[in-house]
């Protein structure tokens, strides 16, 4: 997991595409807190989480081109699987409410879903319901070993599917179980469809 490493982290200054600049500003890593009270016989607790955008986000697969062709060029990424990835501008106009739909997950105003890669999803109609398109986004969700240990969000990607919602709503469940969960502070309960990483779109 190559995108856990925070060297390859991108650094998203802003690209002039084909005549045009481009800010990716909103892109750039921030800090949010999942904060909870005492519950039963769980204490309260509070959590650092620390949200990374990968250039999936912003890009899709070009499979014509390898690193060396697209050296300097603006308009393409090398992702950290070293595959070449060129700017869609339809998933860049669509990143820049990114932010807030992950801001939505500690308070609850954004679902949270276990996905099938091993990771979770979050979505959103794109104005034709449940049955319409949806933009997803799907995230890799993990513990750091730093000396204060705290959680890392790193969105793989995000994009439109135009079929119904794969993941199903009984594979829905409360970020905050997860992130706590994770923390250490309460048992894992495994749930929703389980199988071996794959490789992101």
């Amino acid at each position: 997991m190559e995108w856990r490493n925070p060297a390859r982290w991108e650094k998203w200054e802003t690209r002039t595409i084909q005549g045009k600049a481009y800010s990716f500003a909103h892109l750039t890593q921030f800090d949010m807190r999942l904060e909870r009270e005492a519950k039963g016989e769980m204490a309260a607790f509070n959590i650092g989480i620390r949200v990374v955008f990968d250039c999936h986000v912003v890009t899709e697969k070009d499979d014509s081109k390898g690193p060396a062709d697209v050296e300097g060029d603006p308009a393409y990424w090398v992702d950290t699987g070293d595959y070449c990835r060129l700017f869609h501008a339809e998933r860049y106009e669509l990143s820049q409410s990114l932010p807030d739909l992950i801001r939505g997950l500690p308070d609850g105003k954004t679902k949270c879903y276990v996905a099938k890669n091993a990771n979770y999803m979050v979505w959103r109609p794109m104005g034709a319901g449940l049955q319409g398109p949806h933009y997803q986004v799907f995230f890799d969700l993990y513990r750091t070993d730093d000396p204060t240990p705290r959680l890392v969000m790193y969105v793989q990607s995000a994009y439109v599917k135009d079929n119904p919602l794969a993941v199903q709503r009984e594979n829905q469940k409360p970020f905050a179980t997860v992130c706590a969960e994770l923390a250490g502070l309460i048992r894992k309960v495994l749930k929703g469809p389980r199988s071996k990483a794959k490789k992101r779109r």
